[in-house]
């Protein structure tokens, strides 16, 4: 609980997160799955209302929603409602505490590429794209031919392609959301501006680095002191890892107490200024 209150009880917004995050899986598995009334019931409103399935639907009630919600408050979908998302932050949690993460350069251009060809590919209505190449599709496409395997081949490339998403997420994190994943590259247009964002207090941070060491989206430059709020999935990992109240979920941008010392002039300069 100690830990929970250092950065002013913002790392409660992780508890509950984890809780959002596994309830909808469950929920959402339970519906695929055919698993319990009431259960299926709460799933297949979960299904409903992810983002994907809103846009190939053209719902637009549900698009203008999640419109709002990644503009307020940045890509919140991808760890909370997003199934595939549990999945990858269920196996980077059972890395060692002393693996730790290091912020890495967006692929800015692989990302709008992969986003342009499946745009194209859902364009040219192929059941492959729908199925395999937006995060929940894939989800759906691997749970239904591992769990009820028809075709020894298709589930062992079932099996596969999902032990291949959870190494990537074990090793790198979030590397899949914000390199493969076109949901993820959309959303990250959004939520780069998004209202309330990670900001870091660089009157307070002491560069200890814990707060890069559990960022699972790799996103946390501390050399510029910048959060790349297209890759932050906002997971709250961060929050209660700083012991200095130095990064924080806020509406506002931190400016220094002390401005910086404008460089001095030397007497030459001076002269020829006037």
């Amino acid at each position: 609980m100690k830990e929970l209150s250092r950065n002013r009880g913002q790392g409660i917004l992780m508890i509950l997160r984890i809780i959002i995050e596994a309830a909808s899986a469950f929920f959402v598995t339970a519906a695929l799955l055919h698993y319990g009334t009431t259960s299926t019931a709460i799933g297949s409103e979960l299904i409903a209302a992810q983002p994907e399935i809103a846009l190939l639907g053209l719902s637009l009630s549900v698009i203008t929603i999640w419109l709002i919600i990644t503009l307020f408050f940045g890509r919140i979908y991808c760890s909370t409602l997003c199934p595939l998302g549990a999945v990858m932050d269920l196996a980077s949690r059972t890395r060692k505490r002393e693996r730790v993460y290091r912020y890495k350069k967006p692929l800015t251009a692989l990302r709008l590429i992969i986003l342009a060809i499946v745009f194209l590919l859902l364009v040219s209505r192929l059941a492959f794209a729908r199925r395999w190449l937006l995060p929940f599709g894939l989800y759906e496409s691997m749970l239904e031919r591992i769990t009820q395997p028809q075709v020894i081949g298709a589930t062992l490339i079932s099996a596969l392609i999902f032990a291949l998403i959870a190494i990537t997420a074990f090793l790198r994190g979030r590397l899949f959301c914000n390199t493969l994943c076109p949901m993820g590259t959309l959303l990250g247009m959004l939520s780069r501006r998004s209202l309330f964002h990670m900001d870091i207090n660089t009157d307070r941070c002491t560069q200890c680095r814990r707060c890069v060491d559990v960022c699972k989206a790799q996103c946390i430059d501390l050399q510029d002191h910048i959060i790349d709020m297209s890759r932050c999935v906002v997971c709250f990992d961060c929050l209660p890892q700083c012991p200095d109240d130095a990064i924080t979920y806020t509406l506002g941008r931190h400016t220094l107490s002390d401005p910086l010392m404008m460089p001095k002039l030397d007497m030459n300069e001076n002269e020829t200024i006037s």
